[in-house]
């Protein structure tokens, strides 16, 4: 199973156009360990993302399943983990359905130490705009991340 997963996600990247790219890099005043807490995929999506009202998630590791529930009833948006290497701080994750004007979305994840002991934080996304102009797309995606990047300085000072 885990195989197939991952099989997908890479099939996924190499579909069809060429994948547009947004994320953010930001850098936090706490531990790479302290910030991996927030952000790994197994933890609720609403602490750290404020589009997000609630979130589930079905399983654990690779293959896990999470539905986010849009505030404002903008409906569901429903990931699933295909890759997860917690020592390294790291996952990815495809998004299956959800009213976000994009498609063949791959997530990747990533806290690491900024070299100062600080925790840097890589979102990044590949897509593929969906019904919209690219340029939209875009917008509506990097809302996300800085809306990320913004929640998490609310708990950990954003150093850059």
């Amino acid at each position: 199973m885990k195989r197939t997963i991952v099989a997908t996600a890479l099939a996924t990247l190499m579909a069809g156009p060429a994948l547009a790219d947004a994320g953010i890099t930001a850098v936090y005043d706490t531990t790479p360990d302290k910030l991996w807490a927030l952000v790994d995929f197994h933890q609720p999506s609403e602490a750290i993302m404020p589009p997000i009202a609630a979130s589930r998630r079905d399983g654990d590791g690779i293959g896990a399943i999470k539905v986010n529930t849009l505030a404002g009833d903008g409906g569901e948006i429903e990931l699933q983990l295909v890759y997860f290497d917690p020592q390294a701080k790291a996952f990815n994750y495809v998004i299956r359905s959800g009213p976000l004007p994009v498609k063949n979305y791959v997530g990747e994840v990533k806290v690491s130490d900024d070299g100062s002991g600080k925790a840097q934080l890589s979102w990044q996304g590949h897509y593929t705009a969906n019904g919209v102009p690219q340029e939209k797309a875009d917008e509506i995606v990097g809302g996300f991340y800085e809306a990320i990047a913004g929640r998490i300085g609310e708990t950990h000072k954003r150093l850059k």
